[in-house]
């Protein structure tokens, strides 16, 4: 690549961001594709899904709680989606594999992958236990490394898919009372970014990625965490955020934080002294938004396995 090249690609991606914000965006069809979404029992896994399924999407569902899972694929069916449900523990790579094989007899080869299974503790460094730390680790960004090995070959071989990353504001500048949450989500985020620029030097054009950072949802994950004020913003409803994700998707958007204040937020945290940022956090509340956190999750309380 030379010079005039480099420019004609800076100028191009610079126009087709200021357009998207400007015109309306057309979406892609993922009708017949194959969705595999982990974390798929509630929350918006849940949501993801049967938004996919009122697209067509061949749905396959991962996570280790039954019931719930039950109730997702029970509630695709309803508006006429093709789903297959598998109890699959992706903290253990044993499982992943032989999920993978069932969910292949299912519907064939994945061609969107959905990373949005997550845990979360809430503690500070020294109350963590080394179970919870390794947990979340595994859950958060190793279970990533093992579902990419897995699924990514068959879309290299065609030259089609969509890998979707659900991470956090937090894997961008982190917050207090979840250090191993938000080293995790940073290393989600590393790993998706070196996803995607291996991808552009394989020259894969055809496989799409997208990196979701939202700020807090209100799902049963961050049960009583929030602000004091809603200043500078405000919590998410599951609703938003999946319709932000699914916009991203559909419109092949590499990166999207949510809601939009999370951008001016992200860049900002890059030149900022960290003392100001530190009063930043004093100031709405957030040093002490994770002590009000109400674990509702039967993982949240083990300290071992």
């Amino acid at each position: 690549m030379n010079l005039l090249e480099l420019l004609w690609i800076v100028l191009k991606s610079l126009v087709e961001t200021i357009l998207r914000w400007i015109l309306p965006a057309k979406y892609k069809s993922v009708e017949g594709e194959v969705c595999l979404i982990t974390g798929a029992g509630n929350g918006m896994g849940r949501l993801l899904a049967m938004e996919f399924a009122k697209r067509k999407a061949k749905l396959i569902l991962w996570d280790m709680d039954q019931a719930g899972l039950e109730q997702t694929a029970k509630l695709v069916r309803e508006i006429g989606g093709e789903v297959y449900a598998g109890v699959c523990d992706v903290s253990k790579i044993e499982n992943i594999r032989e999920a993978a094989v069932k969910s292949r007899e299912a519907f064939g080869d994945i061609t969107i992958l959905v990373n949005n299974a997550g845990v979360v503790f809430a503690k500070d460094l020294l109350e963590l236990t080394e179970w919870q730390i390794e947990q979340t680790f595994k859950v958060n960004v190793l279970a990533h490394f093992w579902m990419l090995r897995e699924f990514l070959p068959s879309m290299l071989e065609r030259n089609h898919g969509h890998v979707v990353t659900l991470a956090s504001v937090v894997g961008l500048f982190s917050s207090p009372g979840m250090p191993d949450y938000c080293s995790s989500k940073h290393a989600a985020v590393g790993l998706h970014q070196a996803l995607y620029y291996d991808l552009q030097k394989k020259k894969c054009d055809g496989i799409k990625t997208t990196m979701v950072c939202p700020y807090h949802v209100k799902t049963g994950m961050f049960k009583g965490v929030g602000l004091k004020s809603d200043v500078l913003t405000r919590s998410l409803s599951p609703g938003e955020c999946v319709d932000a994700i699914m916009h991203a998707v559909l419109t092949n958007r590499p990166f999207v934080a949510v809601p939009r204040v999370m951008y001016i937020s992200y860049n900002l945290s890059t030149w900022m002294p960290m003392k100001v940022l530190a009063a930043v956090y004093e100031y709405t509340g957030a040093n002490d938004a994770i002590s009000r956190f109400i674990p509702n999750r039967p993982y949240q309380t083990k300290l071992r396995e």
